[in-house]
This record gives C-alpha cells, structure tokens and sequence, in this order.
C-alpha cells in the first residue's frame, strides 16, 4: 500500500487530496513539520532533507510535493488530475511551477508569521509577502477569468497544489478582494469533498 509521511496540516495534504481524489488507497504516518520524528535516522534515511512530504510506493521513495503530484496523476489517474495531449501537460507544468517560483515563498513567509510569531508578525515580512502577492497574482487572475481550473478543463494537480499553497496566504489574512478570480479558485479546492473529507479525518 502506498505510505505518505506528513499530516493533513503540512504539504502532505495535497497528496493526500491527490490520493483521495484518485480513489487510491494509502497510510499515513502522521508526523509535523519540523518535528523530532522527522529528524530521526530511519525518516532521513528516507528523505535526506528532513521535510515532509515523504511517499513510498513500493520500492520507489519519493520527495518533493510536484514531484509527488506529477507521479500519483500519471501512474494512478488514467488522465484524472493530468492530461492527455502535451499541450496541457506543458499547461500543467507551466501553472504548478509558476505558483511554486513565484508566489510559494511569500505564502509560506505569511503562514509563518501567522502561525509561529505568537502574535507579533514582522510588518517587513508581511508587507514583502505581500509585495510579491501583488506582484504575481494579477498573471494568475487573468488566467482564471472564466475558468474554473488553472491549466486544462478539468481538476489536475496544478490546481491541487496551486490554491493549497495559495490558502496559506489566505490563512495569514492577505485580503485577495482585488483578485476575485483567484480567491473564489481557492474556495473551490478548499470546498472539494477530496479536501473536506480529509478536514474531517483531522478533526476526528
């Protein structure tokens, strides 16, 4: 059975609402980021660098959350959650690595701030966060205008990934009135059962 280290909380969500969504049936060895479990010798040996997420799927072992993504949709999906012309594979790529290079520092600096500052963020942090949103964010708002899903027709990863890094922002407090487009793409991939039913689960 596939194995995904990591909570519902850290990056390994998106695999689990990948997983999810794919109806494939997985474990998962719940471990915080930045926790001592995650430096233990028996994780390292697995993922060298220490983060999460972390899939095992046989003999393969596997890091880094796109790469993750790229490799559930295309072995497990059957064209769900990717394409099936190179035009929109490139399209998937194009939107995953554009959130990932441009918009993915300045979320997780915000989330940071929001979550480990015991209440004092730094205002230099957040205005610089900011200033990238504002930046990147108008690219991806035209992207969206008229359009449900960022890079094809349907749900691929890149949505996955893209609006879950985004909420982070969100989290933080970034008001995204000014790209309604974004925003309400958000919304629905924070609303999809795949999402809720993991939001349940880490409930209880």
């Amino acid at each position: 059975m596939i194995k995904v280290h990591g909570g519902i909380f850290s990056r390994a969500g998106m695999v689990m609402f990948a997983l999810e969504e794919l109806g494939q049936p997985y474990e998962m060895v719940d471990m915080a980021p930045r926790s001592a479990p995650t430096r233990s010798e028996e994780y390292l040996a697995l993922n060298p660098n220490g983060k999460l997420p972390t899939l095992q799927d046989g003999d393969l072992t596997l890091w880094e959350t796109q790469a993750i993504l790229f490799y559930l949709a295309q072995k497990y999906g059957d064209n769900k959650l990717w394409a099936d012309s190179l035009e929109q594979v490139a399209e998937i790529y194009r939107w995953s690595l554009y959130v990932s290079n441009q918009l993915e520092v300045p979320a997780l600096d915000m989330l940071i701030q929001a979550k480990y500052s015991d209440g004092k963020p730094d205002a230099a942090v957040l205005d610089k966060a900011g200033g990238e949103f504002r930046r990147f964010l108008p690219t991806l708002e035209a992207r969206l205008e008229g359009r449900k899903y960022v890079a094809c027709d349907h749900l691929t990863v890149a949505d996955i990934h893209g609006a879950l890094v985004l909420a982070w922002g969100k989290l933080a407090g970034f008001d995204f009135s000014d790209y309604p487009n974004v925003n309400s793409w958000i919304k629905r991939m924070l609303n999809h059962p795949a999402q809720q039913k993991l939001m349940a689960r880490a409930r209880g």
